[in-house]
Order: structure tokens, then sequence, then C-alpha cells
């Protein structure tokens, strides 16, 4: 089958090196345009747009997937199907109209419907995720539900582990829907229960409480790790923590080797974390270092 594949978000890339080797013809690769990053604002591509040129696959970088120009130049390419994964627009009605289209969705429809449903998921203690891949409608995650598969997760992953662990199923629920597409045995079924929210990362979902619980603290750092990190301030400057553990029995007494911060039931074990304009490090390196008044010397 001849598919275009709309994505940019890392999980994207995962996804679209399974469907790279499964046999199906990729087409065309539709991802965001180059965006200003870095401390001098030089427009980087988005690295699925790297992959697709690794691939040999076209690629293109419409401001807006749903103008009339970019609709030619998606047809341009002649696709059976459209499969959308982690893309970040909004598709409109004269895409929808134009191209069957999918979307692989890393989670349990319709709970976590959103742009962000791991990391919510995450941030929430759960340990069953899985992939939805649904018939694409105008509601944001509303579409009929394809095939879903179930995925554990362990409950010291990070997101970026999760994202992992997830993508085999997508790709497995992509291929199986296709399949389902092609012979016309695919079963379209409405999503049913009660739907929750995952919308987008924004600044105040970054901020670390240090009065809530230890569990829900980890969470959140497990849930941000390792693409946008859970920020707190230490010795004066911003910080991000990058992993993290619930403190077990009483709270140590300050030292070289482990940074314990007071919780609102306990404590946190930081193990890793990265001060504002400086390197990620291990605790006992920043406590070695920079870090050294918080090591009781």
């Amino acid at each position: 089958m001849r598919l275009a594949f709309a994505g940019t978000a890392p999980f994207a890339e995962l996804v679209l090196d399974g469907l790279s080797v499964a046999g199906h013809e990729l087409s065309v690769v539709i991802t965001n345009p180059d965006r200003p990053r870095g401390r001098h604002g030089t427009p980087q591509p988005p690295h699925l747009k790297l992959r697709a040129a690794e691939l040999g696959i076209a690629v293109l970088q419409p401001e807006d997937v749903s103008s009339p120009e970019a609709v030619v130049a998606l047809l341009a390419h002649s696709p059976e199907v459209l499969v959308v994964c982690a893309y970040g627009q909004i598709l409109g009605s004269a895409v929808l109209d134009a191209v069957p289209t999918i979307v692989v969705h890393p989670s349990l429809v319709p709970r976590w419907r959103g742009a962000a449903p791991v990391e919510r998921a995450l941030m929430a203690g759960e340990t069953e995720l899985g992939v939805a891949v649904l018939k694409m409608a105008l509601g944001v995650d509303e579409g009929p539900v394809g095939d879903v598969r179930r995925v554990h997760v362990p409950a010291d992953a990070d997101a970026g582990r999760a994202y992992e662990l997830l993508a085999p199923a997508a790709v497995q629920g992509v291929l199986a829907t296709l399949r389902g597409i092609a012979d016309g045995s695919v079963e379209w079924r409405a999503q049913k229960g009660e739907p929750t929210c995952a919308p987008k990362i924004e600044p105040r979902d970054k901020l670390i409480d240090w009065a809530r619980p230890a569990s829900m603290i980890v969470n959140q750092v497990r849930a941000l790790s390792p693409h946008i990190g859970a920020v707190t301030e230490l010795l004066g400057r911003r910080t991000r923590v990058w992993r993290a553990a619930p403190g077990a029995g009483p709270m140590p007494a300050p030292g070289r080797e482990r940074l314990a911060l007071p919780a609102g039931d306990g404590w946190v074990d930081v193990l890793e974390l990265q001060q504002e304009g400086r390197t990620r490090m291990a605790a006992g390196e920043f406590l070695r270092g920079a870090g050294r008044a918080l090591a009781g010397s």
C-alpha cells in the first residue's frame, strides 16, 4: 500500500522506522517546518525530516497542512492512506476529504485524549498504557477505533522509555489496520467510556511543588524526562531534575553522594539534574562541585 506519513515528535520517528521495513511504500513524509532553536535561534529541521532523508523519502513541511497548496502537494504523491503520528498540527476537512487518514495515538482512548497522553499517564502513576489506531475525525482523538493494544510500562520508566515500549505496539496496530483497510475487514468501533484530557505540557506543569507527596514528584520527574524536565530552584539557579526516586526510610544527613530533598510526606532522592547554563550531571558530581553547600561542607 502506498502511504503518506505525517509526524514530528520523536515517537513518530520510532513508528516511521518500523513502517519503513514492513513492506509498504512510503511515498512522502509530512512534518513541521524548520524552527529556530538554540542560543542563536538558528532554524533547525525536525529529526523526522533528517530520518526521512536517510530513508530516501520525499518530505513536505507546510505551515498549514490543510491549506489548498499543501493538499495539492500531498496528492501529488498519490497516497492510498495517510498515517498521522505525533504530528503537532490539526488536520482539517480539506485533508480528511482528500485522503483516507488514520491516526496513531499512544493512549487507551478515550482516556488521555490530547497532545501529551504518555506524559499525563505517567504523572498519574499509571503503568498500563497503550496505543490506539483511530480513523481520523475533526474532533481531537475522537474518531472510531480500528485497533488498540495495551502495553505495560515499568513504574520507574521515564517518558522516553515509555515511548520506546509503545512504538512496536503502534507499528503492529498500524499494520493490522492497513491490512483491514485493504481487505475490507477493519471494524471501526466507537470509543466507549468517559474521556479524560491530556493537554500539552505548560510551564506550570514543569514546576516541582515540594509540598506534594514524594511519589507524585517522582512521577512528575519521569513524565517530563528526557525531553522537557521538571524544574525547581537550587542555590539560586533554575534547575531541571531529570531522574529521581522516592526516598526510603529516614531522610539521610547531607553528604557528597546523595542529594535528598524533603517532600510533603518524606523525601526525594534526586539522582540526576542540570542547573541553568550547565550540563546534566549525577547528584554526586553536583554535590562535589557547584552544589557543595548542599553537601554540608
